[in-house]
């Protein structure tokens, strides 16, 4: 017999293959965000993964945090949520975004929900991988 697991519907309690997250009655009410895999994590190049463990970087991050301490998407939709990460407004993925990756104009405080959405329509827009 299968694995299973519940649906992740609080109060549901439907059975669902482990692969899954919501049964078919509730999978309508699935995110439109996704987290990054292992696997997508992975194809970082070195030179982004050093990056983000640089010390300039840490530096950068905890300053800004500590001088935006609020998520900026929830501040645009009226709520105050603590800015968890400092997230680049253009990825440093792309040319303009490595040439500015330690500029302060284009960082953002945000939450971790903010950041994980923010990642996925990036994602889908780069055609559903990273590059």
């Amino acid at each position: 017999m299968p694995v299973r697991k519940f649906c992740a519907r609080v109060g549901c309690h439907n059975l669902i293959p482990l692969g899954e997250r919501y049964c078919s009655e509730h999978k309508q009410e699935q995110p439109h965000y996704t987290y990054a895999t292992k696997k997508e994590r992975a194809e970082y190049e070195p030179r982004e993964v050093a990056f983000y463990a640089s010390k300039q970087w840490r530096h950068l991050s905890k300053a800004f945090r500590y001088s935006h301490p609020l998520c900026a998407e929830c501040l645009k939709q009226g709520r105050a949520t603590p800015g968890r990460l400092v997230d680049h407004i253009h990825p440093i993925k792309t040319a303009y975004g490595w040439e500015h990756r330690l500029d302060e104009k284009n960082c953002q405080s945000l939450c971790y929900r903010c950041h994980a959405i923010k990642t996925s329509k990036e994602i889908a827009e780069r055609g559903g991988r990273q590059q």
